[in-house]
């Protein structure tokens, strides 16, 4: 009769390195399902109609909500509009109506150089699935 060859613990050395995988897996699977769900409903691309999400850069009312944003490396919160580039500095929910403080910049190499800047505050109100209002006026969602 042959023998197994195996260091002292080396089934239990195995066993532990499994379970160890497993629960590796199990936690990146929950850390990305974690992360898609905490996207807020107000982030993305809206403007006040259809026709403003098609046409080109310019002077309307599209505007990007991104708190994912990242530059060089760091977290950097949008809030983006023509000529008003804003750094989220933080939101707070209450009920249903969202408000960001924000530090906004008329324009990009101001808000790169962090030159010229100004407080605002942003109110968001989710009406549904498309639809939200930002400071009182109606935005609709914009799809790529």
């Amino acid at each position: 009769m042959m023998q197994r060859t195996c260091p002292p613990g080396g089934s239990r050395l195995l066993h532990h390195a499994r379970r160890a995988a497993i629960l590796a897996f199990t936690l990146s699977a929950f850390a990305a399902t974690t992360a898609l769900a905490a996207s807020e409903k107000w982030e993305g691309y809206w403007a006040k109609n259809r026709k403003e999400c098609r046409a080109g850069d310019g002077p309307d009312s599209k505007t990007m909500i991104d708190l994912k944003n990242v530059v060089k490396g760091k977290p950097a919160p949008l809030y983006d509009q023509y000529e008003n580039h804003c750094r989220v500095d933080s939101h707070a929910t209450e009920g249903n109506v969202t408000r960001l403080k924000l530090t906004c910049f008329e324009f990009w190499d101001d808000y790169k150089a962090k030159k010229n800047p100004r407080p605002a505050t942003v109110t968001i109100t989710p009406l549904d699935q498309d639809r939200i209002r930002i400071d009182g006026a109606v935005y609709v969602k914009c799809r790529k």
